[in-house]
This record gives C-alpha cells, sequence and structure tokens, in this order.
C-alpha cells in the first residue's frame, strides 16, 4: 500500500498500468469468448455470440434511419461507419449490384479477437440483422477473418438471394 492511503483522506487509485474501458470490456468480451469456445465448442459458442449479434443489429444505433431502401451504397457506408463508431476500420471494396465487398485490417475488439473466430459472429450477425431490415433479405459471408489468423477481414454482404454462395442468411 503507498504511503497515502485512506486514513490519510486520499482514497487509493488504480495501478498505473491499469487496462481503461475499452481495453478491459475488449479483455472481458476475449476472454468470454474463449470460456464459451472452450466449454461448449466452436459452433454452439457462434450460435451464442449470433444471439448477441443479432440483438444489437436490431438495436436504435445499429439500424439505418427511415430504413427500407434497397440502395447497396446507402446500406454500405451505414454499417462502415457503424463499425467505425465502435472501433473498427471497415473500407467498402466494392458495391457491384446488390454485393457490397468490405475489408478490414483493425477488429473491434482488437487483440481480443485473436484466435477467437466466434467473435465474427457479432460482425456477421450486426451486419446481416441491419440490411436484411433495410433491404428485406441480406446473406453474410466473412471470407476471411483476422479472427482466423488472415491478415485481414473481407466480408460480403448480399442485399438479394440468388442461390449461390456462402454465408449466413438473413430476412427482414
Amino acid at each position: 500500500m503507498s504511503d497515502r492511503s485512506v486514513a490519510d483522506g486520499v482514497a487509493p487509485g488504480p495501478p498505473g498500468d491499469a487496462p481503461g474501458r475499452e481495453e478491459f470490456l475488449n479483455t472481458l468480451v476475449g476472454s468470454l469468448a474463449e470460456t464459451i469456445e472452450n466449454v461448449v465448442g466452436i459452433e454452439d459458442a457462434e450460435a451464442f455470440i449470433g444471439i448477441v449479434g443479432r440483438r444489437m443489429g436490431q438495436s436504435e444505433t445499429a439500424r439505418i434511419p427511415g430504413a427500407g431502401t434497397t440502395d447497396p451504397a446507402r446500406v454500405a457506408e451505414h454499417l462502415k461507419a457503424f463499425k467505425a463508431n465502435i472501433g473498427g476500420d471497415f473500407v467498402i471494396e466494392s458495391v457491384e449490384g446488390s454485393r457490397i465487398t468490405f475489408t478490414n485490417s483493425k477488429c473491434p475488439f482488437a487483440r481480443q479477437a485473436s484466435g477467437r473466430p466466434s467473435l465474427c459472429m457479432m460482425t456477421t450477425n450486426v451486419f446481416g440483422r441491419v440490411a436484411a431490415d433495410a433491404t428485406g433479405y441480406a446473406r453474410v459471408n466473412v471470407e476471411e477473418a483476422l479472427a482466423r489468423g488472415d491478415h485481414r477481414c473481407r466480408v460480403t454482404v448480399d442485399l438479394e438471394w440468388d442461390g449461390a454462395g456462402d454465408g449466413k442468411e438473413f430476412y427482414g
């Protein structure tokens, strides 16, 4: 204990190297994801985290104002801005017809995402829920992921059903 204590009228503070709020919350989320993955396996962990992601995608802060748009460029810009607000670095690689492709070099969960692929279900479900609520349909595929050891994330969002392609489907 330091020379200055509660008895001196000064409450002890956190150590100088204590994590800030954001780092603490990222560590918390990473530890929860790792625990779930270790206890129930990746597939079930993805399901649990997907439920949370879906709820986040339905939140007022995630929704596209004046939903009902079918404009893929508007959906892309909204999803990019949403991720930027929470610490992601998503870039719109392309908008071709009803397909949006994003790349990302910085996960909102920072280094806590490494080795925890179930956390990708947050992006999958937030993107899918927001896009489907706006357009009626979305299929999201995380083709590359920092969490899986790739050098970036690459995510496609299809806004029209075509019967082809991988990914998780969402309906508005």
